[in-house]
């Protein structure tokens, strides 16, 4: 067996022994106590790793890249997500390096032992450097894209809950708008408010901007656009709360409100109706 192979079954049969001394060493330099479920969790992942290692040390680096990759996937899959303060990721993160330092120096040694010419320790030593920087830029793209699906998320729950419909009388209801008016927004209008308000028999719709910031060229066309759907069923629109700002916002918009039923209050626009 050569050097190389006998190291490789070193690290497979041993890894389990060295995740637990480089975990043991690694908990002394943290500021906080990690529960014993992420102690465990921590153990099982390094020792995968480093049998991981052992398996793929005679593959070339483009054959270890792609099976690393789905290897870290199907590990991220199965792991349980922890969550930690920004703190708590900060302590558990800091002594990064130097567990590293001190892993590699662990293996060095072994390698040596194992009769490994200086090359092949330097390629060793290149090879876990390389898997352990993947490890970590894969985590963060995973973070990453799930901290984009949860702002995502968040984003619809704002959405939702920023355009709710609140009816008034028996076949009137009230439409608020608060914050950003922007695509997302007009198109959860058309294809769930707008469905919603037919559902509910409503006759007269209030649009009311009150709450808007700002209304451009863009925002102006997508009101308009809502307005033209609303009374192409049936739906009469009536808008409400268009400051003087927002009333000069459309005018330089070039589209023409003037043919809508605007109110200055919601309690305007009820009182006409009313009549």
């Amino acid at each position: 067996m050569n050097p190389i192979d006998r190291f490789s079954k070193y690290l497979i049969e041993h890894s389990e022994t060295i995740s637990r001394e480089i975990i043991d060493y690694n908990l002394k330099k943290l500021d906080i106590e990690l529960p014993a479920e992420i102690i465990s969790d921590s153990i099982k992942t390094n020792t995968e790793f480093l049998k991981f290692v052992g398996e793929t040390l005679n593959l070339s680096k483009e054959t270890v890249t792609e099976k690393f990759i789905k290897w870290h996937e199907q590990k991220q899959l199965k792991q349980k997500q922890f969550k930690y303060a920004t703190e708590e990721l900060e302590s558990i993160m800091k002594p990064y390096a130097e567990t590293r330092l001190q892993l590699i120096e662990m293996l060095t040694k072994v390698s040596i032992g194992e009769g490994l010419s200086t090359e092949e320790v330097v390629f060793f030593n290149n090879r876990i450097s390389y898997l352990l920087d993947l490890s970590i830029t894969q985590t963060v793209i995973e973070r990453e894209k799930q901290s984009n699906e949860l702002n995502k998320k968040n984003e619809k729950i704002i959405t939702e809950l920023s355009s709710p419909i609140v009816p008034i009388e028996k076949d009137m209801a009230i439409l608020p708008l608060v914050g950003e008016f922007d695509f997302e927004r007009s198109d959860h209008i058309m294809t769930h408010v707008i469905p919603k308000i037919s559902e509910l028999r409503i006759r007269t719709l209030i649009i009311d901007f009150s709450g808007i910031a700002t209304i451009d060229g863009e925002i102006a066309a997508r009101i308009f656009n809502i307005h033209k759907v609303l009374n192409l069923i049936g739906i009469e629109t009536l808008l409400t709360g268009i400051r003087a700002d927002l009333a000069i916002d459309v005018i330089n918009t070039g589209i023409d409100f003037s043919k809508l039923n605007t109110f200055g209050t919601v309690q305007q626009a009820i009182l006409a109706y009313g009549k």
